[in-house]
């Protein structure tokens, strides 16, 4: 099956494209590949299908679409059988495809990849790469649908991005005068893209046309500050001054110049993170004579070197490769064998296919037909005709000794003009009476001039090769190599030679992760439109099907676990699958690569794997996590109740963690197992908690969150049911962060009048006053915050981080009394010294956070540059972004403020960076934090027309806070006299004392 999504939407089977039927199921099956292999829930479909507003039959139609969409996709499935590709769950479905099945994930793999090779300095793979991303497009995405539009704007920046990528890429390889029409077109479409402007400029610098060239930056520079109020960035300025003065310089040769082999059409995990190449050795690929290529073996290599060259010189050696299947012995003995080839000497191999029971002497027939096909020695005729073997009966122990010598002599013979690298390949597959004429070779060797070299599997329970082996020890030079999995830099490389690409060092470690670094079953990764493998699966169902009953059952529930477990768990597997699994841990067993669990677990019916599934959770309880539990559950039959239960207990516990982002995802799956409203409402006050720790304060995804919570509220929740004050926190919580203050106010009202208990009578006061700081009212503001404070009682926040709302009274109490001219320290050390006693690691950022507003108001630049630093690192220790981004903030804000004004469009692209995930409040007053810097460094006109910007936002929202300042700035930075005396009287008015400090003390002279 392949989809296109790159326009008009399109469906193929086997090259024929499918019908795929009327508007609203081809925007539905749009949806599903927008958000692929990702469950929907039948809700999200329906509201996302009409728009947020499905009619009364939505859930009917939406199955009806369903089913239609199946019968194009899967037409031969039958009644009964389970869907493969558009898969239903309790709920919802899912539209399981693989990435390179939809054009859209195709273009985002070679874009990434064009992208990692023009970092690298790889131009001509850039380009190629550009050109076959581009190629994918055949129009718009076919979608207008609300629910996905941030996935169509990501693909259509991600074009653009592309299509400047293919301009800059042909700019580098020296095609400027080629690509002049383009890069204009391109830059009238889209003046903000200042790369794109700078490669146009250089490309005209190129061709001799320099004046045209500072034009094009001119007219960037206008249209940056007319529509966007910024400046060039730094690195177009810096293009801009190397053109002034004609010192650009030649374009470099790339460090490549040829094209590599095009990006495979089935990227699996190879292309999903393209970027920084992982490191790989100098000597991680080997090239011989003969053209064959080994990747990470040179110390391997290096060593049976020594001993071929040895056996050569000084006389004969064995060399034994012992490693799993897969691990890439037999390609080393290749190397080996095709290095001597070239050189001269003769190369013999013999094979024991692992297929059943061998005829006796196979390995040797081989060897001696390869050697003497048409040998007159009687003693060797049972190798060169019908086995005398066959016949047991008619081989004596002395003609067979006599067979033994006689090959031996033969060995010698053959090695004796040139040498002889004799390659036994598989002994461990070989039959007894090959290995006993082994045994009586191995004394001699040392004497020939061959090098024989054995390759086998782990042999450890074999007797026969245990004995044969040791023989074959004692003898003079012997080496025995044990290749390991590749290393990461030589897994890079692998990956680089089958894609043509870099892959980036978390792909690595994945591939590494699941192979063990064996390069069979990565090539198969690499190659395979299968996820495992096909090859992989057949041979670990075959291992599996030879073992007994009890040893089957063993793996099959380790297969289902996941991961390595106690044998009491699980049971003790016999010898017999040591190849599959081993003991990691004293009584611990686990599959030796992840990909024999996946192949072992997609060998198992879904009824068994239901079973088994069930039957680990109830036995193994107390081995797994809450986490493994609701995994489990989930996955066996009739057992919601206790998935509904582990996964709600998998929520606490990744909270107690602090591990938020995995607290979030367990309450998504939670949400749609739930039934009762209270409970309901519980999960999604929870998750709106969680969402503005991760994601921020005030957040589009906090407000998607409360959507629901408000709705179970209104319609379902009686005003007394449990969860109904915490719900009007929250939500009034979430309406000062959307700047809507009279909603804030009246479920503060509602919170208050609840009397429910100390925490909520908290919570009601610090809402109050919070809305109160917001609209400027700073002395009911503080009456309320401290009351709330009166009322608090500490033991009730302990471990409440990520369950309930945000209770920031002291933090906000220390903005209040700021701005009335009071010292706000107290209140700064009272937050830090009660996030520490309640163990609070939120609260202990948001009180570094509060720190840093209020040394922003008070244009404490020191203050404010030390609250930058702790911000910054705190979020990226935690990934917490809304710290980060205000971090970034306030550093911009105080470079500025200390004589730095080349920054000022870098402070107000991080005020901007503040509020993009939707928070609303506190807008106006970075806005007059910008504005006043503007002031400060003389830039009067754009301070007057920030100052504008401020008061017309306050006026929209009502946030009056800093309303006196913005009258201030305006006032001093255009021609606004009257603005001083407004602001004036609105700072006396709100008893913003602090402000008020800053107004000229006469107003007739703005500047005394």
């Amino acid at each position: 099956m392949r989809f296109g999504v790159l326009g008009p939407l399109r469906v193929w089977r086997d090259g024929v494209e499918l019908p795929v039927g009327g508007p609203r199921q081809r925007d539905l099956l749009a949806l599903l590949l927008l958000r692929r292999n990702r469950f929907l829930t039948t809700d999200w479909l329906a509201d996302a299908l009409w728009d947020g507003r499905p009619p009364a039959s939505a859930a009917v139609t939406l199955r009806t679409h369903v089913a239609g969409l199946r019968r194009v996709l899967e037409p031969g499935r039958g009644h009964r059988e389970p869907a493969g590709l558009l898969r239903g769950r309790p709920g919802g479905y899912e539209l399981v495809v693989p990435p390179d099945a939809v054009d859209a994930a195709r273009f985002t793999a070679l874009a990434d990849d064009a992208a990692a090779a023009l970092a690298a300095g790889d131009v001509p793979l850039a380009e190629h790469r550009y050109r076959a991303a581009l190629a994918l497009w055949r129009g718009d995405v076919p979608t207008g649908l609300a629910a996905v539009r941030a996935e169509v704007a990501g693909l259509a920046e991600a074009r653009l991005a592309a299509e400047e990528g293919l301009l800059t890429s042909a700019v580098a390889l020296g095609r400027h005068r080629e690509a002049l029409p383009d890069l204009r077109r391109f830059v009238t479409d889209h003046p903000e893209r200042e790369t794109a402007r700078g490669r146009l400029m250089l490309a005209l610098y190129r061709a001799g046309r320099q004046a045209e060239a500072l034009a094009v930056y001119d007219e960037g520079r206008r249209v940056l500050r007319d529509e966007h109020g910024v400046t060039p960035g730094e690195p177009l300025r810096a293009l801009h001054r190397r053109i002034l003065a004609q010192d650009v310089p030649d374009d470099p040769e790339p460090r490549h110049r040829r094209l590599t082999p095009e990006v495979p059409t089935a990227p699996g995990p190879r292309h999903r993170d393209p970027a920084p190449e992982a490191p790989a050795g100098p000597e991680a690929r080997v090239t011989v004579p003969s053209g064959v290529r080994i990747v990470g073996r040179a110390r391997e290599l290096a060593l049976l070197d020594d001993v071929l060259d040895a056996a050569r010189r000084v006389g004969g050696r064995f060399a034994v490769l012992v490693g799993e299947a897969g691990i890439g012995k037999t390609s080393l003995a290749r190397v080996v064998g095709a290095r001597a080839s070239a050189a001269g000497t003769p190369v013999v191999w013999a094979r024991c296919p692992d297929i059943g029971p061998m005829p006796p002497f196979w390995l040797w027939t081989q060897v001696v037909r390869a050697l003497s096909p048409d040998a007159d020695d009687p003693a060797l005729a049972g190798f060169l005709g019908p086995l005398a073997a066959d016949h047991p009966d008619r081989v004596d122990a002395t003609a067979r000794f006599r067979a033994y010598d006689a090959v031996t002599a033969l060995v010698h013979a053959a090695a004796a003009p040139a040498g002889l690298v004799l390659v036994l390949d598989d002994l461990h597959a070989a039959d007894p009476d090959s290995l006993l004429l082994l045994r009586y070779l191995a004394p001699t060797v040392e004497a020939s001039r061959a090098l024989v070299l054995v390759t086998l599997r782990p042999y450890e329970h074999d007797p026969g090769l245990v004995a044969a082996l040791a023989d074959v020890a004692r003898s003079p030079g012997h080496r025995r190599v044990q290749p390991a999995g590749l290393d990461p830099g030589a897994v890079a490389e692998l990956v680089r030679e089958h894609t043509g690409a870099a892959p980036s060092a978390d792909a690595v470690q994945r591939l590494v992760t699941r192979t063990g670094g064996n390069p069979f079953f990565l090539t198969e990764l690499l190659t395979s439109p299968d996820d495992p493998p096909a090859s992989v699966r057949d041979t670990v169902r075959r291992r599996l099907h030879a073992l007994d009953d009890a040893t089957r059952d063993c793996l099959d529930l380790l297969s289902v676990a996941g991961r390595d477990l106690d044998v009491a768990a699980v049971g003790t597997p016999s010898p017999a699958a040591d190849h599959l699994v081993a003991e990691t841990a004293p009584g611990v067993v686990g599959f030796r690569h992840p990909l024999f669990a996946e192949a072992a677990y997609a060998d198992l019916s879904p009824t068994r794997r239901a079973a088994l599934h069930a039957r680990l959770a109830d036995t193994a309880g107390d081995l797994l996590t809450p986490a493994e539990l609701a995994h489990h559950y989930g996955r066996a039959r009739d057992r919601r109740a206790d998935h509904l239960r582990w996964t709600l207990e998998a929520a606490e516990d990744a909270t107690r963690r602090l591990a938020f982002e995995d607290a979030l995802t367990h309450l998504d799956r939670a949400a749609d197992l739930l039934t009762d409203p209270a409970e309901e409402l519980a999960a999604h006050l929870r998750r709106m908690s969680l969402l503005q720790i991760v994601v921020g304060v005030g957040s589009d995804a906090v407000a998607e969150a409360a959507a629901p919570a408000h709705h179970l509220l209104v319609r379902r929740m009686p005003p007394d049911a449990p969860g109904v004050d915490t719900a009007l926190w929250a939500l009034g919580e979430l309406a000062c962060n959307r700047a809507d203050f009279a909603l804030a106010t009246d479920l503060a009202t509602r919170l208050r009048a609840l009397d429910s208990g100390p925490l909520t009578r908290t919570a009601a006061h610090y809402l109050l006053g919070a809305a109160a700081y917001f609209t400027g009212r700073l002395a009911e503001a503080e009456d309320q915050l401290t009351t709330a404070l009166d009322h608090l009682d500490e033991r009730l926040l302990r471990g409440q981080t990520g369950r309930t709302p945000t209770l920031a009274v002291h933090e906000f109490r220390a903005l209040v009394r700021s701005l009335r001219g009071l010292d706000a320290g107290p209140d700064l050390v009272a937050a830090r010294s009660l996030a520490e006693r309640t163990d609070d690691p939120y609260g202990r950022a948001n009180a570094e956070l509060f720190a840093g507003w209020a040394a922003l108001q008070e244009h404490d630049a020191d203050a404010v540059e030390r609250a930058a630093g702790t911000c910054r690192r705190i979020g990226a220790e935690n990934h917490m972004t809304h710290f980060v981004t205000t971090g970034d903030f306030f550093a911009e804000w105080a470079a500025v403020r200390r004589g730095d004004a080349s920054r000022l469009a870098a402070l107000r692209a991080a005020a901007d960076g503040i509020y993009r995930p939707g928070l609303r409040a506190t807008r106006t007053i970075t806005i007059a934090a910008v504005a006043d810097a503007h002031l400060v460094a003389g830039h009067h006109e754009r301070a007057a027309a920030l100052a504008d910007e401020g008061l017309a936002t306050a006026r929209e929202v009502g946030e009056q806070v800093l309303a006196a300042e913005l009258h201030r700035v305006r006032g001093l930075a255009g021609p606004h006299p009257q603005d001083l005396a407004t602001g004036r009287a609105t700072a006396e008015a709100q008893g913003a004392h602090l402000l008020l400090a800053r107004f000229p003390r006469h107003p007739d002279h703005p500047l005394s």
